[in-house]
């Protein structure tokens, strides 16, 4: 009985040795995969917030071209920068979408009349179409495409770009 009762007293700390690091090594691994994971979460949400900003912008701007003067925004048919927005027309879009001063948001205005002609000189009843596009490289946080690994994995790819385009008539 001694020996036995000897033996059970030498194993039991060797069990407990064996599993020492187990768990630090599981966290290693896990804590890497969750780290991407929450990098992709981050960067769609980034790109998201932009997407609803510029949605939202294109009918804030919209709604407001129409209701001011037919040359509001500096062009009737064509396309401005960000930057060259009046003041008044800026203070409608999101301060998030005029980063690098406005550099990487394009406004497109397109007037149009009742029979569907392009018009210089919109009137009231003429419809305004407004299109915002943002180009998202200044939110991008991680490499794009990420965790590209070129013979086995293509990466995720983010979008490059973001676009909106509402339409009112002119008041």
């Amino acid at each position: 009985m001694n020996r036995n009762a000897d033996a059970r007293r030498f194993l039991r700390p060797l069990r407990k040795r064996i599993s020492r690091g187990q768990a630090a090594i599981e966290f290693a691994l896990i804590s890497v995969f969750a780290l991407a994971v929450m990098l992709i979460g981050i960067q769609y949400a980034l790109i998201g917030q932009a997407a609803v900003a510029v949605s939202q912008g294109s009918s804030a701007l919209a709604r407001w071209a129409a209701s001011n003067t037919a040359n509001s925004l500096g062009t009737v048919n064509g396309s401005i920068s960000g930057s060259a927005l009046p003041t008044a027309a800026q203070e409608v879009l999101s301060s998030s979408i005029l980063t690098n001063s406005g550099s990487d948001l394009t406004v497109t205005v397109t007037s149009v009349d009742g029979s569907g002609n392009t018009v210089t000189s919109p009137q009231q009843g003429n419809q305004l179409t407004v299109k915002l596009s943002y180009v998202t490289t200044s939110k991008l946080a991680v490499p794009n495409p990420f965790l590209a690994i070129p013979p086995l994995f293509p990466g995720i790819t983010f979008p490059a770009s973001v676009a909106a385009t509402d339409s009112q008539m002119y008041e």
